[in-house]
């Protein structure tokens, strides 16, 4: 839950709006940063590397000192204990009904407000594990940083559909800085 160090949604969207710019300014190409390199990827219509923005998950599993295995390295309860490898081989695991569940029920319980947004093939609803506010209508399952993404995301959409464009002739992303730097002396 939120707590009185958490961030706020509409500055974590603030902060990754202002770091963007910095980097399609000055870095593309030089400095990775996952999570614009994940949303470069959506946008080039490839789906997320990562899961956490993809549209299902459950291919994380994190497995403790001991042997356990559970569901993802978010989720490590009991209530998402698949088993231990003492007993069970991960395969296993990973392709029991309770993993496939797990992995499902991040589309399956998706609300309607997400289902209908434009910018979910960037998002898909974040982790299931920040979503505990209500969408505008009610509905619960809302992510706590929605208003975060949606501001960063629609930010980055002119800038990540040109990184694209530019890919998919066989160029470099790292061309757009060029772009902006002669579009910007231009006015």
């Amino acid at each position: 839950m939120v707590t009185p160090w958490s961030v706020e949604s509409d500055q974590y969207g603030k902060v990754l709006s202002a770091i963007f710019d910095e980097w399609v300014r000055n870095a593309v190409g030089q400095v990775v940063v996952q999570l614009f390199d994940v949303a470069l990827g959506n946008w080039m219509g490839l789906g997320s590397s990562l899961c956490v923005f993809a549209e299902k998950c459950g291919a994380a599993l994190a497995i403790e000192h001991n042997g356990d295995l559970f569901s993802c390295d978010h989720y490590v309860y009991p209530r998402y204990k698949l088993g231990n490898v003492m007993n069970l081989s991960l395969g296993e695991m990973a392709r029991s009904p309770a993993q496939v569940k797990f992995g499902n029920d991040k589309l399956d319980t998706l609300p309607q407000y997400c289902r209908q947004c434009d910018v979910r093939f960037a998002c898909n609803g974040e982790c299931p594990k920040h979503r505990f506010i209500r969408t505008p209508d009610g509905e619960e399952g809302l992510n706590y940083l929605c208003p975060a993404y949606k501001r960063f995301f629609h930010h980055i959409d002119p800038y990540m559909g040109m990184m694209a464009q530019i890919l998919h002739r066989g160029g470099e992303a790292a061309e757009i800085m060029r772009f902006l730097q002669n579009n910007s002396t231009a006015s």
